[in-house]
C-alpha cells in the first residue's frame, strides 16, 4: 500500500494550509470508483477533510466518454481536421467536440497562468511593422469601417515585445501613428 505523500495529489481547497502544496503526506485515497476509462481514484485531505476525485480541474473531470476519444479529438484539432469530419469519425456531434475544446482551452489557459507567472525574463526584443489593415490601397479604399477612426487611410503600425529565451510574445499593440 503506499504512503499518502506518495499520492501527488494538491489539496484544492484554497482555505486550506497545504493547498496546492503536493508530496506533503497529507492526502489519503478513500475509495475508487468506475469510468470508462478506467479505476479512478476519490482523495481526502487529512489537514482540512475536503474530498476529490482524481481528475478534479483537468479536461476530462465529470464526462461520460472516454478519455482516449477526448484526446484523439484533440489531437485531430492540432491537424486541423474538420469539426464534421471529426464528428463523424469518432461518433459524436460537433457541440460535443467544441464543448471538449473549451474545456481543454480553459485548461491551457490556467497552465499558462501558473507556468508563466515568476518566468524570470532578462532579454526583451521590440518589433514594428506598418501595414494597411483591410485595404490593399490608401487612396482607393473608403474609410467605413476598414480601420481605426483616428487613422484615415487604414494605416496601422504593429509594436510585438518579445522574449527570445523563452519564444514568447509578451505584449503586442495596434496603432495609427509610430512611436
Amino acid at each position: 500500500m503506499r504512503k499518502p505523500k506518495d499520492w501527488g495529489q494538491p489539496c484544492p481547497n484554497p482555505d486550506c494550509t497545504h493547498y496546492r502544496l503536493m508530496n506533503r503526506g497529507t492526502m489519503s485515497a478513500i475509495s475508487t470508483y468506475l469510468t470508462q476509462s478506467g479505476t479512478r481514484r476519490i482523495f481526502r485531505c487529512n489537514a482540512c477533510e475536503v474530498t476529490f476525485a482524481e481528475t478534479r480541474e483537468t479536461v476530462f473531470f465529470d464526462l461520460r466518454t472516454p478519455e482516449e476519444k477526448v484526446m484523439m479529438a484533440l489531437k485531430m484539432l492540432l491537424v486541423k481536421v474538420g469539426l464534421s469530419d471529426m464528428g463523424f469519425v469518432l461518433g459524436v456531434t460537433e457541440e460535443t467536440v467544441l464543448v471538449w475544446l473549451e474545456r481543454a482551452a480553459h485548461q491551457a489557459h490556467e497552465m499558462n497562468a501558473h507556468l508563466l507567472r515568476d518566468l524570470p525574463v532578462t532579454a526583451v526584443q521590440r518589433d514594428e511593422r506598418w501595414s494597411f489593415i483591410k485595404r490593399k490601397h490608401a487612396q482607393q479604399a473608403e474609410a467605413e469601417g476598414e480601420s481605426s477612426d483616428l487613422s484615415e487611410d487604414g494605416r496601422q503600425w504593429v509594436w510585438i515585445s518579445f522574449a527570445p529565451p523563452y519564444r514568447l510574445i509578451l505584449a503586442a499593440f495596434v496603432g495609427h501613428e509610430r512611436w
